[in-house]
């Protein structure tokens, strides 16, 4: 199916370009771009085009804008604004702010005005591999010893994996503080990416990427905001979203930061290609550890262990505050070295 046609006209052209090219370079989403740095080239192209397919959607800065355009536009007409909520009898979006956060906005303007359907998700599917190409690798990060930098490591596993394969990072913490630790306010977390997946799945293909939020490289999707949600969630519900994840958003390696506040902590690692468990030296942290490791034998899970890697991190003195900078701190030295013995080295 042929992608519908974005066209960007800004009198800044490399705002214009800059915007196409992270658009492009980001992937998955259901439209092609195109840049104008004037009204003049962007009418010269529509005037050119309008016996054909023409334009599905316009991206317009006000001082570009004319009446003219909205005869060759087939979809909305978005005005770039100086600021939230400048536009007059048009649907407005502020300059000034992230591309990513552009690009979610004006899927949400499609979305309202049916311009994105469900036909372009079953066509992302057969490209992702028909009934999910067995593409994708789950790797769990699990201990019951607590303040273990857990949370810590696994981003900075997915930030070096994202470097090179598409990666997306799932936080199942009872209070991650994720949105703390970031400075971030999210307007959506796992609970709407289970809505969708359980009673509108066609509509996920364009959902999914208003939900994902990019630390570097790596996905993420926010977690849960109430612990009662997470506790609500099956372990086969969470299959089912690990499916569609694949099939939908292409990814190759999932990163998922368990906990116990989710049901079937056992079953999620049983699925899991590689698990990751950070030990201590001291005598509780023993005593945790063989506990869990008895549970996972008298429960019959010893396959869980067979996969399991036993972590030992190395003393960290400076652990950066940025959630982003992990990949560049002390920690990422071990963390690469686990890619490549035990993710890699499989």
């Amino acid at each position: 199916m042929k992608k519908q046609l974005l066209a960007v006209c800004d009198s800044e052209p490399e705002y214009a370009r800059r915007f196409c090219e992270y658009a492009a370079q980001k992937g998955g989403y259901p439209f092609e771009t195109a840049a104008f740095g004037s009204a003049g080239r962007l009418l010269e192209f529509c005037v050119r085009e309008a016996m054909r397919e023409g334009i599905d959607i316009l991206l317009v800065s006000e001082d570009c804008y004319t009446e003219e355009m909205d005869a060759f536009v087939k979809g909305p007409v978005i005005l770039l604004t100086e600021e939230e909520g400048g536009a007059v009898g048009k649907k407005g979006i502020c300059r000034y702010q992230p591309c990513g956060d552009i690009l979610k906005k004006i899927l949400r303007v499609c979305v309202e005005e049916g311009i994105v359907t469900g036909a372009y998700a079953g066509e992302e599917r057969k490209k992702a591999g028909g009934e999910g190409g067995g593409r994708l690798r789950l790797i769990g990060l699990y201990t019951p010893v607590h303040r273990c930098l857990q949370t810590s490591f696994a981003i900075a596993l997915g930030e070096i994996l994202a470097k090179e394969h598409k990666t997306l990072y799932l936080n199942f913490e009872s209070f991650s503080g994720l949105g703390i630790r970031l400075n971030r306010e999210f307007m959506t977390d796992m609970s709407d990416l289970m809505y969708y997946v359980s009673n509108a799945r066609e509509a996920l293909c364009y959902k999914l990427k208003e939900m994902t939020e990019t630390l570097q490289n790596l996905d993420y999707i926010p977690p849960v905001f109430s612990c009662m949600d997470l506790a609500r969630i099956t372990p086969e519900q969470w299959s089912d979203v690990f499916w569609e994840l694949e099939r939908q958003g292409g990814y190759e390696y999932l990163i998922l930061d368990l906990s116990e506040g989710m049901q079937g902590l056992f079953k999620i690692l049983r699925m899991c290609r590689k698990i990751f468990t950070l030990v201590r030296e001291d005598s509780a942290a023993r005593a945790k550890l063989c506990h869990y490791e008895r549970l996972l034998e008298r429960a019959e899970y010893e396959d869980i262990l067979k996969k399991t890697r036993k972590c030992k991190l190395p003393l960290i003195r400076n652990l950066p505050p940025d959630l982003g900078e992990l990949p560049y701190g002390e920690l990422a030295g071990y963390a690469r070295k686990m890619v490549r013995e035990e993710i890699y080295g499989e």
